[in-house]
């Protein structure tokens, strides 16, 4: 059955929730919910309260702070006592190593088959982890497992479901298997991560390859989720359910897409999508081809307005890109203009004296 996210087709295959698990496997698995948090402990308790709400028992809470004052440990320490200590690990960074390295740390420091991280100001639903690591447990061959999920504003309240439509033709009850190299043509020439952000996906801690925001080797600089999404489709499938089983809060304490951080996007799609070539993760030549065309045509519309927006401090980290993109556009007669604006771009003096 073919099906379109966006302009791009993806076969799939329905999967019923029974089945029988993976001869050798764990019946129940240690399932670690991992949980980065900065400075907001109001969001950070309802989201732990979501965790230690799952049906699925047998899970570890792990908690990485890079809090600048001690309110979240008060709350954590609450938590601990009336629960116990090993219900919830805590750590306190000494430091704030940021965003993505704590996350990195979680990661780095769980104990569990799976990995469900839960960013400080979601939440997941009660049967989020029983019903998706069922799918991990009945199906070696799956990497990661997602879902729809809500938007929800700073008072918890539905906004909308995401995606407005779903993504794959999946009814109540049931469940898309998609293979991982559609999945990972679909995540690269649409530019668009329909598989959600990292408290959105389940996934087998066995099948991550490298570390945790790393794809083919190269650490992310803004898409940390969608690189890791790609190292475990590059090894496996995915496994896709229609109904939502999280939910993304989106309040004005959140990170704004400022220049840096649309530069660094632009940067690591254009990364992922060399690297996913290169290692025959995308293989579909039209589709390569169109991808390439509308990253090199963006590079050299945006790249100089950033490096002078800039004053060309980020200029060899674009200029890498673009002589990147130019090398690949150089054997391709279709892309001769796209080559021609990067070339000339690339050969500008890499600026202000």
């Amino acid at each position: 059955m073919a099906v379109r996210p966006g302009p791009v087709e993806v076969m799939v295959t329905r999967v019923p929730a029974e089945g029988e698990a993976v001869e050798g496997a764990s019946l129940n698995p240690l399932v670690s919910i991992l949980i980065p948090t900065y400075n907001r402990p109001e969001y950070l308790e309802e989201a732990l309260q979501s965790a230690l709400a799952q049906t699925y028992e047998n899970i570890e809470i792990l908690i990485c702070d890079n809090s600048e004052d001690g309110r979240t440990q008060l709350m954590v320490d609450y938590y601990q006592t009336v629960l116990g200590p090993s219900r919830i690990k805590y750590i306190k960074n000494d430091t704030n190593i940021g965003p993505a390295a704590n996350q990195l740390k979680c990661c780095t420091l769980a104990s569990g088959e799976y990995i469900n991280y839960l960013m400080d100001d979601d939440l997941l639903h009660p049967e989020k982890i029983k019903r998706m690591a069922h799918y991990l447990n009945t199906r070696s061959e799956v990497s990661l497992v997602t879902s729809r999920k809500k938007i929800i504003d700073s008072d918890g309240k539905l906004v909308r479901l995401s995606p407005r439509k779903i993504p794959f033709a999946v009814p109540d009850g049931e469940a898309a298997f998609i293979k991982g190299q559609s999945a990972i043509e679909a995540l690269l020439q649409t530019r668009h991560n329909y598989i959600g952000e990292p408290t959105t996906v389940l996934f087998r801690k066995s099948s991550l390859q490298e570390p945790f925001g790393s794809f083919c080797g190269s650490r992310a600089l803004n898409n940390v989720d969608v690189a890791t999404w790609l190292s475990l489709l590059a090894s496996g499938d995915m496994v896709y359910i229609g109904e939502p089983l999280s939910s993304f809060r989106k309040h004005p304490n959140q990170i704004s897409k400022s220049t840096l951080s649309k530069m660094a996007e632009l940067c690591d799609w254009i990364d992922h999508t060399v690297q996913a070539r290169k290692r025959g993760l995308f293989q579909d030549e039209a589709r390569w081809r169109k991808t390439l065309l509308r990253l090199s045509r963006e590079a050299a519309e945006y790249f100089p307005k950033w490096n002078k927006k800039t004053n060309y401090m980020f200029n060899e980290e674009l200029m890498s890109r673009a002589k990147l993109l130019a090398g690949f556009c150089r054997e391709e007669k279709e892309l001769q203009e796209a080559f021609d604006s990067l070339n000339r771009l690339h050969s500008r003096r890499v600026g202000p004296r």
